[in-house]
């Protein structure tokens, strides 16, 4: 075996590459034929195993920036100067000959060194990857001064034509400020400071929207929430911030790459439960005219529960009703694993929070046609009210509990 196809295999051990008995055999006797060649595989397990845990661990990007391996530091390591600067720091290194009796021995310690730098490396890597899955991309809490808020009255009943959410630009992740695009306008509501004519199992009356699962965790809110405008309807539309997005949710036409996954979850409680007479109120991904998903209280479910529905050129497609009213106060959670061809969107109503929901407990599941979004908006023509919108990677990161 020449000294090429010895580093080759060297490399290839520790790339996690099986070799053969034969292979390993032919190497074990080309270490041990010659002392120097302990140095040498000593010198490519630390060099393995050094750019290995800075490459997962995201301090050295890529091949570009091998060169902070310059020719001083390369000839420190195999020339055996006294000391290798590696990040400023002076680390000390004795070049020591190995005795063939000693080679393997070496050899084998060294690459269960490498095993165990590969192994922090990978959790490492995996610790980074989950913090930045685990990181809400986009939240509005709607932490603004409250509206007026219309007269409960019939005779008196005037919602407001303008103003809204029109303008105000809190929370994280959003690229632009709330825009009002329809005839009317939706509100932020404190109802402690409003007189409201409560229908009996309306739990408003004793404070904003707030979710506390069957264990004990409470979600965690802030500040007022919006309520959507009656008849006609309201339309409140906001951008993202696609680049407060990981690279592998991008793609082309927005948010959605395929392979990826986006979790969205938001409280919402209607003022009456029915949907007669195509009582609506909603949140929508995508857009109508191509492809998308709504979420929320739709007319074609009469009966008014919480529903879930594809959009396709303008119609509601795969349309998923829950058994859940929308005149009680929910935590909708939702998930969409974008695929090639249809999403696959789970939509969970009140899990627990403590840990990620299975699909088999979701309320509703349904095929979405293929889409891209870079924003949302939340349509009604029924009072509704909606708050603690986010986005993220994780459960964990729409559902954090206080």
């Amino acid at each position: 075996m020449d000294d090429a196809e010895a580093i080759e295999l060297i490399d290839a051990h520790l790339d996690r590459q099986p070799l053969t008995d034969e292979q390993a055999d032919a190497l074990t006797a080309w270490i041990k034929a010659d002392p120097k060649r302990a140095d040498e595989a000593f010198y490519r397990i630390f060099l393995h195993s050094y750019l290995r845990v800075r490459l997962q661990a995201g301090i050295l990007p890529g091949a570009s920036d091998l060169s902070v391996l310059n020719d001083s530091r390369l000839d420190a390591l195999t020339r055996g100067h006294a000391a290798l600067m590696v990040d400023g720091l002076s680390v000390p290194i004795q070049k020591k000959r190995f005795g063939r009796r000693t080679a393997l021995i070496v050899f084998i310690a060294c690459s269960l060194v490498v095993g165990v730098v590969g192994w922090v490396g990978w959790s490492i890597s995996s610790v980074v990857s989950k913090s930045a899955l685990n990181k809400v991309y986009a939240y509005e809490g709607f932490d603004y001064p409250a509206t007026v808020l219309p007269k409960a009255e019939k005779q008196d009943f005037q919602w407001p034509t303008s103003g809204g959410l029109q303008g105000l630009a809190g929370g994280l992740g959003w690229s632009e400020p709330w825009q009002e695009t329809n005839s009317k306008v939706a509100v932020i509501v404190d109802y402690a400071k409003q007189e409201v004519p409560w229908e009996p199992k309306d739990m408003r009356k004793f404070g904003p929207l707030g979710y506390t699962d069957s264990r004990g965790n409470v979600l965690q809110s802030l500040g007022h929430q919006l309520r959507t405008a009656t008849s006609p309807r309201s339309i409140t539309t906001r951008r993202f911030n696609i680049s407060a997005f990981p690279d592998s949710m991008q793609g082309e036409g927005g948010l959605g790459r395929d392979g990826s996954v986006i979790w969205f979850s938001f409280l919402a409680q209607s003022s009456l439960s029915t949907a007669d007479n195509n009582r609506y109120s909603y949140l929508v991904i995508g857009t109508k005219s191509m492809a998308g998903l709504r979420v929320g209280k739709l007319g074609a479910t009469p009966s008014g529960n919480w529903t879930a529905a594809g959009l396709l050129t303008g119609a509601e497609v795969n349309l998923r009703s829950s058994t859940v009213p929308s005149g009680e106060v929910v935590l909708l959670v939702t998930r969409i694993v974008f695929r090639p061809g249809p999403e696959d969107a789970v939509v969970w109503i009140n899990p627990p929070l403590d840990a990620e929901p299975s699909p088999t407990a979701a309320a509703m599941r349904l095929p979405v046609p293929d889409f891209r979004f870079v924003g949302i908006s939340i349509h009604a023509n029924h009072s509704t009210d909606f708050d603690e919108i986010r986005f993220g990677g994780t459960f964990q990161s729409v559902a954090p509990i206080r």
